[in-house]
């Protein structure tokens, strides 16, 4: 950590790394992003009393800020700010389209930097003999370890979980996105590399940094006050667009289980590496329904991390040798899914890779057909939500309506009030009035705004949990036919998560664990708990931030074994009924292996006891 800080330093040495902004302008836009935070961060005191950190106590930061001898120094200060608060859906990014990349995919396995992947266009076997398997050792003679820690701040999409943020964190060794990463912009043009092969010798490689895009050395010129031309760097549209360049060569990557290799055999789309897929088709709704939209999102910006990364179409693992394929490859195909064989029982297996379709109404005609046919066809379901990252919540509460055969909870919001949530509310149901629409809209909205109303007038007031979909979020029907039978799925449900299930994933979990339909398997999810809204957060560094504004509610406390027992998810996430790791060397070697064994006889074992 000591030789890169020293690096940064020497080269800021030269004048074109002294900044332009003055230290009242940096002090003026680092309290202009803690304001912003102050006024709309719904989890604060959950983040002040529980996790250690409170955005009020600006002191520290501000001397800092005074300090800092470049803008990227302090661009690098906000960054590690928001980081501080530990949320998923919380990042300050600055406007750069700059990315240095080694072409190798990391991840952590049992602990160890693992090489997935190696591009071979890049770096050829010939000169860079290299093994998917390898362990990366250190980068610039620091140390991986070193480095996870100096780049925990800019795990972006995963903050809620510390297993998450290493995992970001090492994606971050060998992927350099700066408008996530400041000083990135300052990379060299190659890194020296040790790396410890399969027979547990080393080797050194000096590696180029491929590098796209223009680095932001000094924020430049400084605006004036009229911003009416700045338009806010989207950062979800951003990162899809540059992680597009990031393909690896498929004969030279530790492959995401046997569904995608025979998607490949069978010429299929291979749009699992990076999730390319047409954007969401925009179903006609009311135009006083359209605000609802945002308030209803919760996702992550979908950063890339290790071979996978968030909303991957097929499954990480190899699927059993009896496995009967049913959805996956078809172009327009939502979810993967088909049945197997094991312990005498049919066992129904269905992905869910992200909370965001293409169009959602073909989505829940699919997910309907498929809980028809599991429900005639196998004694069990598993549900994989593993790197699901999030999307609509509402579709997530649909898609609950075909697991629950009775009556259950929906999803609840707690919302930090504000003026603007007010005047959201207020012409939104305005615009309801005026469009004469149905009853139960005009209730809903004139619930949310008696609700904000209220608490805007308390210090820092949050209010009670309010409906997000309906207009109860108690007791929300399961699907029924045309004559009114119910045609949820009946039978038993193991749902299997990781770090990577975030957000509208986690959500989805939470329902079922409290409703007591499902049994967790894996890992604690993320814990990104709320409803995020980008914002330009600073007038002269020109960058933007993420706030979460709202706090899911739960129907029961959760008690686990990291927390103090709370009724939301932020940080706490959905813990698991049966705890296991897939981020191990066995798993590694075996395409998941051990851990398909492991929610298999989990599946098994619920369906022998009739749960």
């Amino acid at each position: 950590m000591l030789l890169r800080n020293a690096a940064v330093f020497l080269l800021c040495l030269s004048p074109v790394c002294f900044g332009q902004l003055t230290t009242d302008q940096k002090v003026s836009d680092f309290l202009q992003l803690a304001g912003l935070y102050a006024k709309n961060y719904a989890p604060y005191e959950w983040k002040r009393d529980v996790m250690g950190f409170d955005l009020y106590n600006v002191k520290p930061w501000v001397e800092k800020v005074k300090t800092s001898k470049s803008d990227i120094e302090f661009l690098d200060l906000c960054v590690r700010y928001v980081a501080s608060l530990q949320d998923s859906h919380d990042e300050f990014y600055i406007p750069s389209d700059f990315v240095a990349d080694m072409r190798i995919l990391v991840d952590i396995y049992d602990g160890k930097v693992l090489i997935e992947g190696v591009d071979r266009t890049t770096l050829p076997r010939r000169l860079f003999p290299i093994d998917v398997g390898s362990e990366l050792v250190s980068v610039d003679g620091i140390p991986v370890e070193d480095l996870i820690q100096q780049f925990v701040p800019y795990a972006a999409d995963g903050s809620g979980n510390v297993i998450t943020r290493r995992r970001l964190a090492a994606d971050a060794i060998t992927y350099r996105l700066q408008t996530l990463m400041p000083p990135a912009g300052l990379i060299g043009d190659s890194a020296v590399i040790v790396v410890r092969g399969l027979d547990g010798t080393e080797a050194t490689y000096t590696v180029p940094w491929v590098k796209s895009g223009t680095p932001m050395i000094t924020v430049g010129p400084v605006p004036g006050f009229d911003l009416s031309s700045y338009k806010r760097p989207d950062p979800v549209a951003a990162t899809r667009a540059l992680l597009s360049r990031r393909g690896i060569d498929k004969m030279d990557r530790h492959s995401t289980g046997s569904a995608f290799r025979a998607a490949v055999a069978a010429g299929r789309n291979d749009r699992g590496l990076t999730r390319e897929k047409a954007a969401p088709v925009e179903e006609s709704v009311p135009e006083y329904m359209v605000p609802l939209k945002e308030f209803q999102t919760m996702e992550g910006i979908h950063t890339k991390v290790g071979s996978t990364g968030f909303s991957y179409f097929y499954p990480m693992f190899d699927l059993p040798g009896n496995f009967q394929y049913r959805l996956g490859f078809g172009s327009t195909d939502e979810f993967f899914s088909g049945t197997y064989k094991s312990g005498g029982y049919n066992i129904g297996f269905i992905r869910i890779p992200d909370m965001t379709p293409t169009n959602s109404t073909l989505a829940l005609t699919q997910f309907a057909s498929e809980m028809a046919y599991f429900n005639a066809n196998t004694d069990g379901l598993v549900i994989d939500v593993m790197n699901n990252g999030g999307g609509n919540l509402c579709y997530t509460q649909s898609l609950e309506q075909y697991l629950f055969p009775q009556p259950f909870r929906g999803v609840a919001y707690e919302m930090r009030a504000t003026q603007t949530w007010v005047n959201f509310f207020s012409t939104t149901l305005t615009a309801a009035k005026k469009a004469n629409a149905p009853q139960y809209a005009i209730d809903l909205y004139t619930a949310y705004l008696n609700e904000v109303k209220a608490a805007l007038s308390e210090n820092r007031g949050r209010t009670g949990s309010l409906p997000v979909c309906t207009l109860s979020f108690e007791n929300v029907p399961p699907a029924t036919d045309k004559t009114g039978a119910v045609v949820a799925y009946k039978k038993p449900i193991l749902v299997v998560t990781d770090e990577f299930t975030i957000s509208a994933g986690e959500a989805f979990t939470m329902m079922l664990q409290d409703g007591g339909r499902a049994t967790v398997f894996g890992m604690r999810t993320d814990g990104g708990g709320g409803n995020p809204a980008a914002y330009n957060a600073t007038t002269y560094s020109e960058s933007a931030t993420r706030v979460t504004r709202t706090f899911v509610t739960r129907s029961k406390l959760a008690v686990t074994p990291d927390f103090p027992p709370a009724n939301h998810m932020e940080n706490v996430g959905v813990y698991p009924d049966i705890l296991m790791d897939y981020m191990t060397k066995e798993n590694f070697d075996t395409f998941g292996g051990p851990f398909v064994d492991g929610f298999t006889a989990a599946i098994v074992d619920k369906i022998a006891k009739g749960q």
